[in-house]
């Protein structure tokens, strides 16, 4: 399977901005009429080093920030409008465009698509970023000519009025931005290559009872996020499935990696919605209930087995490691061409992350409790670069080996797996 084939967006990225053009400001990042935080940067892809790109050295002139990435849609939507603004202010206004994407694809991504601006590398794990507690992107931050922030908007709703006014020292007429934190008692899920941050389930009373819908299929949409999967486990069993296909669904359901699942006959195409809740005693008749559901509507058959299979262990082999942190709060992220960052996930979720790189199952004996934040990069082979396919392994291990401190040693385990087939009857 091609790595990138079931990219459906980088949610908690660039899901908040698809179908708004509102500014969304994390609660704890700094406001307007503030200092902005540092520039960490790692890498120039376009313009000047990055010791050049610093605020004492652009001190006296008006800088329009935009937090970016090239697995987002609405963020490639804003490159023209961003280029006709750089191309309309480039003697007065320094523009910078901050991605975490690997700096291999970006270089090839830029001769399709160019970008006329400065096109710069976080630093490892996103500190300036993290600094401007940036929750959706694109983010655009402006800073004024006396080294205070003038503006936090999405670059859709920017316009030449808008720099003018802050070039003339006046006050920007673009509205405030919203606040949001994900922190607030948000949830997360790994869907794919997709860390979604989303508000849990209303808290209810609990059911008396096993409930199971399933409705479809349903179109693709044109737009905005779809494929959301998620468990709601605080009082009671709850599953939930938004236009979601059955061969991403039903490793979720099940709470097993996709690459222990065997699928012998062709699932149904499309798009389903799907609850299923239960007492809180009850997830084993869930999950049964749930396969003789499937068995009815679509006649397929979920049987677990035990098998032999090629895995990855995965363990510690360093404590040092730079691209890798404990971290206290859930957060998102996602896959992107060569790499993926993650911020505030579980080992088993980032493990999750790497089986997608390595198509092969991994199995977390790292002994790794709480949250994490990861960020990993590997050397992106000529056929990875040129096409959807998949990284080499043996680049993806070297690079979580040494920007993770984590080993993954190849050998075969008996594990439980799913072997869906058509029924007979």
């Amino acid at each position: 399977m091609k790595i990138f084939q079931k990219i459906v967006f980088v949610l908690c990225v660039c899901g908040f901005y698809e179908n708004n053009t509102f500014a969304l400001a994390g609660k704890n990042g700094p406001k307007i009429g503030d200092v902005p935080p540092p520039l960490i940067l790692s890498e120039t892809i376009q313009g000047p080093s990055p010791t050049e790109i610093r605020w004492d050295k652009l001190k006296g002139k008006v800088v329009v920030l935009e937090f970016w990435q090239t697995a987002c849609a609405p963020c490639l939507e804003a490159i023209p409008h961003l280029n006709e603004l750089v191309e309309q202010f480039s003697n007065r206004v320094v523009f910078i465009s901050i991605s975490d994407d690997n700096g291999d694809y970006l270089k090839k991504f830029l001769k399709r698509k160019p970008i006329s601006n400065w096109v710069v590398l976080d630093g490892l794990l996103n500190p300036t970023r993290t600094a401007f507690d940036v929750h959706g992107i694109p983010h655009t931050v402006i800073v004024d000519a006396s080294g205070k922030i003038a503006a936090i908007t999405h670059p859709a709703t920017l316009e030449a009025k808008n720099l003018e006014e802050i070039l003339a020292g006046k006050p920007c007429s673009l509205p405030p931005p919203q606040l949001n934190s994900p922190d607030d008692g948000n949830v997360v899920a790994i869907t794919n290559h997709v860390v979604a941050v989303t508000n849990p389930a209303p808290t209810n009373l609990a059911p008396t009872d096993v409930e199971i819908s399933i409705k479809g299929p349903l179109p693709k949409p044109e737009r905005g996020a779809f494929n959301f999967r998620n468990w709601h486990r605080a009082e009671y069993p709850d599953f939930e499935a938004k236009k979601a296909g059955l061969a991403d669904v039903i490793p979720e359901f099940f709470d097993i990696s996709p690459k222990l699942v065997f699928t012998k006959t062709k699932l149904p195409e499309g798009l389903y919605d799907i609850s299923a809740i239960a007492p809180p005693d009850k997830l084993p008749e869930l999950k049964r209930q749930f396969a003789d559901k499937l068995k009815a509507i679509f006649g397929i058959e979920i049987q677990t087995k035990k098998q032999n299979v090629k895995v990855y262990v995965m363990t510690v082999c360093s404590t040092n490691a730079p691209g890798i942190k404990q971290v206290q709060r859930r957060g998102g992220g996602g896959q992107r061409p060569g790499g993926f960052y993650l911020k505030g996930t579980k080992m088993d979720g980032i493990a999750s992350f790497m089986e997608l790189s390595v198509d092969k199952p991994i199995v977390n004996e790292t002994g790794l409790a709480g949250l994490w934040s990861v960020d990993v990069k590997w050397q992106m082979a000529k056929s990875e670069l040129n096409s959807d396919s998949n990284p080499d392994p043996d680049k993806v291990i070297k690079a979580v080996r040494e920007q993770l401190g984590l080993e993954l040693t190849s050998t075969n385990r008996t594990l439980d797996v799913l072997e869906i087939t058509r029924t007979t009857n």
